[in-house]
């Protein structure tokens, strides 16, 4: 299972022929994400002074590796596009100087090559890749993993709180089952088409997709679902889900009846029911509902987070949501130095 999701991870980054390219590019992504706004002296290949304000938005469909960057080049600020290539020269191999999706790029990282187009280019030194290995020294403990979980769930919960404020009306559960059926990386984009048809002047509190890194299609079936679902927003009425019933999948399929009957799958049901309905109806019964609920779909960086936290498995839902919000607010931001798993505790002897 793993294997098939990191292909599609692959070649949704590189176009490259070989796949040991494909790994090496998707390297070059993790390190621009992970530490390319900590890095200091960066310089381009022209000498110029490179400062990364904002590294940007991972893009898993065609296109540019990254989108909305900021960047400083010897104090000129710049907003836009990067792509991410082995070789310099690979821009004219995969035909990128004919594609209009590319216009936008203000800067190409490459590892090799000079024969590549006329634009700012940073030269990757290969002994940066390493500098996002996890250097901790000891494995999490299940107390650190549920206090993260706790704070991702107070963020779904204030997030859910700022989406009733400026939702005109609508339903929390109701606008937070449209974040659901938007889930991937034009979801930003698709939020806001969908904050105009439900005559919002935009999408409230709308943060950059930081989900699942699989590719994720882009049909118009999540127009035609969102129109069903305004004309369906009764079935989001909070009474309604007033109470959560016990600690079981199998307890709360029925439940979904009425959202399957429309067209949602039962995936989309229970990310709902993670993400948004427990968040909602609070700590004591929300927070109780996580630790209570067996995992429903495990994710491709499971097994990556796993081997990093050293812990051989995870059970609950809150033990996953600790997972992603580890890797979110540690792994991602290259925040080492912070993270408690690298921090040594010395015992100081008494010498006779």
């Amino acid at each position: 299972m793993y294997y098939d999701e990191e292909k599609l991870q692959q070649h949704a980054i590189a176009e490259g022929n070989q796949f040991n390219w494909h790994s090496r590019e998707i390297d070059l992504v993790k390190w621009w994400l992970q530490q390319a706004e900590q890095m200091e002296n960066l310089r381009t290949v022209d000498g110029e002074h490179l400062i990364v304000l904002e590294a940007g938005q991972r893009n898993d469909g065609p296109g540019p590796d990254i989108f909305r960057s900021r960047i400083l080049l010897d104090d000129f600020e710049l907003s836009g596009d990067v792509e991410m290539h082995i070789k310099a020269g690979d821009w004219y191999v995969h035909g990128h100087q004919n594609d209009a999706r590319y216009h936008d790029v203000i800067l190409h990282v490459i590892m090799d090559g000079h024969a590549g187009p006329d634009m700012p280019t940073l030269l990757v030194n290969h002994q940066w890749l390493g500098a996002g290995k996890c250097v901790s020294n000891r494995s999490i403990i299940k107390e650190e993993l549920l206090a993260q979980a706790y704070l991702r769930f107070k963020t779904k919960h204030e997030h859910l709180k700022a989406l009733e404020r400026a939702g005109a009306g609508y339903s929390p559960l109701f606008l937070g089952m449209l974040e659901i059926i938007m889930a991937g990386a034009a979801r930003h984009k698709q939020l806001h088409s969908a904050a105009l048809m439900l005559g919002l002047q935009s999408w409230p509190d709308c943060r950059i997709w930081q989900g699942s890194n699989q590719s994720f299609s882009r049909d118009q079936g999540k127009g035609i679902l969102l129109q069903v679902l305004m004309q369906n927003t009764h079935l989001f009425d909070s009474q309604k889900w007033s109470s959560i019933p016990r600690y079981s999948w199998n307890t709360w399929n029925p439940n979904f009846a009425q959202f399957r009957s429309i067209g949602l799958s039962i995936n989309q049901c229970r990310e709902w029911l993670v993400n948004v309905l427990a968040p909602h109806m609070g700590e004591q019964t929300g927070f109780g509902f996580w630790q209570g609920m067996p995992i429903f779909r495990h994710y491709g960086l499971e097994r990556k987070m796993l081997q990093r936290l050293g812990i051989s498995k995870i059970g609950t839902v809150a033990e996953q949501q600790g997972l992603l919000s580890w890797k979110n607010f540690y792994c991602d931001r290259g925040s080492c130095r912070n993270c408690p798993l690298t921090q040594y505790h010395h015992t100081l002897t008494h010498i006779n």
